[in-house]
């Protein structure tokens, strides 16, 4: 997937790039490569994003607002710069409770 709006070598703010759009999950690809997918995505306030189930481990971190991320019926609250690996195999969902904007990693092996 080629997104020209996120060139390599290029420096750039990932909050600036991504914007809010009401009663919607907006998700954009930073890469998408064999080894890595990069996502980040806005969240408006109410919106669930459940990620499809994969083997591998996806690195996440709120760059701005609030997240409840639920993993395998355990509920864990992010705040602007946490983080979290949610394991391979494993159910989520991410909920807002207000906006947020968020960076994920799926950590292909």
């Amino acid at each position: 997937m080629k997104n020209n709006e996120f060139t390599k070598l290029i420096s750039y703010n990932i909050k600036d790039k991504l914007h809010y759009v009401s009663n919607t999950v907006v998700i954009k690809h930073i890469e998408y490569e064999e080894t890595n997918d990069i996502i980040v995505l806005a969240l408006d306030y109410g919106k669930v994003y459940k990620p499809k189930p994969t083997t591998y481990s996806t690195f996440i971190q709120v760059i701005e607002g609030e997240a409840e991320v639920l993993v395998d019926k355990v509920f864990t609250y992010l705040k602007n710069g946490d983080s979290m690996i949610i394991p391979g195999n494993t159910v989520s969902v991410i909920k807002a409770h207000q906006r947020f904007k968020m960076l994920s990693i799926i950590l292909k092996k």
